[in-house]
């Protein structure tokens, strides 16, 4: 073999190593973005009160006092002892009780080209805008400090076969992420389920 054929080959080795982890690197970047897991949350225990923490992204919260508690892959879920779903089909909106929800996604680079980041980011910045978007939907949406960085507070009425109630979360978008706190307030215990709710706002803490 000559020597002109041994460069040939070599480089033909190198640029499909190169290739190679530049696929492999990019799997890597895929799975690294879109709905956070909180299956390997921390749980501690601070003054009596229960708190997770998900270090990936840096948020901890406290859980309501005696409530319980499930944590998979889409988030983190709490409902009251006396919780019962409002149908089969709304396992998440109370008849009874109260639930609260918390989510968190990661984006991809670039995030202000995402729709919902660079949205949430308008209306935190340019109050013309939120007024607009509060005209437009119908809704209640104000701006809200959470751990000190701001977010959107959306106060969402919602029928549910002839059920009313409201659909209240706050979106905090930060750096490549957005944290997602929300709550459905129906049922008989909506008074209650809303100040729980306001409660555990003041329990979230992220990393700056």
């Amino acid at each position: 073999m000559n020597k002109n054929c041994k460069i040939i080959i070599l480089s033909v080795l190198v640029l499909s190593i190169i290739i190679a982890g530049y696929i492999l690197y990019n799997k890597w970047a895929d799975s690294k973005l879109g709905i956070v897991s909180f299956k390997n949350v921390l749980e501690t225990e601070i003054d009596g009160r229960k708190y997770i923490e998900n270090k990936e992204i840096g948020l901890m919260f406290g859980v309501p006092n005696g409530w319980e508690t499930e944590n998979y892959n889409e988030g983190t879920a709490m409902h009251s002892l006396d919780f019962v779903p409002l149908n089969e089909n709304s396992f998440f909106i109370p008849q009874n009780g109260c639930w609260i929800e918390v989510i968190s996604e990661i984006l991809k680079n670039n995030n202000d080209f995402d729709p919902e980041y660079g949205d949430l980011k308008l209306m935190i910045n340019n109050q013309d805008y939120l007024n607009e978007r509060n005209n437009y939907n119908k809704r209640n949406l104000e701006v809200v400090e959470i751990s000190g960085i701001k977010g959107i507070k959306s106060d969402l009425l919602v029928d549910d076969l002839g059920n009313s109630g409201n659909f209240i979360y706050v979106a905090i978008p930060k750096e490549n992420l957005i944290y997602i706190l929300g709550t459905y307030i129906f049922g008989e215990d909506k008074d209650v389920c809303l100040q729980e709710f306001n409660n555990f706002l003041t329990t979230v803490t992220i990393k700056k």
